[in-house]
């Protein structure tokens, strides 16, 4: 008897340490957010031996008049095969009046600030799969962190039902195979014939 493995919904938020947005390869067209904040460098100084961060001062300045900004976030519901990608500013009218004003006072003109609108979507498993792996890297190497939910190991994410798709983030025709698991196969097909 085979058990079975269940991933929990869990929800990221998108924390990247140099105030970077994150594009999804799992998800066509898919950019998020990072979380926007002052105290994080952007320039790695490559004089220093362990390569920190450093913040230029005109970011600190023009960054150190605007409130803290929250990334976005994506949930996933693995068993049900959906996701949700919430921006915590929409519907925060007075965090956009507030946002609005501080960008003002450094001379930047936006009108009706909102935020993103929610989306939701069903992905198939394969695509479901890649992304909740996608998203446990993106947490390892510090570019989001959990906001909800249990985090999953990877061993119950290749557990899921599907395969892992082996460039999910491409749009044309390339000629490679579907899946992760066709590619050494490919790849001795094309020892076979000497390329």
């Amino acid at each position: 008897m085979s058990k079975t493995i269940v991933v929990p919904p869990f929800g990221v938020e998108i924390d990247h340490p140099r105030n970077c947005d994150v594009m999804l390869q799992s998800i066509p067209n898919c950019r998020l957010r990072g979380a926007v904040s002052a105290s994080k460098g952007t320039i790695v100084n490559k004089q220093d031996e362990d390569n920190t961060p450093v913040i230029p001062e005109g970011q600190a300045t023009f960054l150190g008049a605007l409130p803290p900004i929250p990334g976005m976030q994506i949930h996933v519901n693995p068993a049900e095969l959906r996701y949700k990608i919430i921006d915590p500013i929409h519907g925060n009218d007075a965090f956009c009046k507030r946002l609005e004003k501080a960008l003002l006072g450094k001379g930047v003109v936006i009108k009706d600030l909102k935020g993103v609108p929610p989306k939701e979507s069903d992905l198939d498993e394969h695509r479901m799969k890649t992304l909740c792996r996608e998203l446990l890297h993106i947490m390892e190497i510090n570019h989001g962190r959990l906001v909800k939910g249990p985090r999953p190991s990877i061993e119950d994410v290749d557990e899921l039902p599907g395969r892992y798709l082996l460039n999910p983030g491409s749009r044309v025709p390339s000629g490679l195979p579907q899946y992760e698991d066709q590619y050494d196969e490919y790849i001795g097909g094309l020892r076979k014939v000497g390329m």
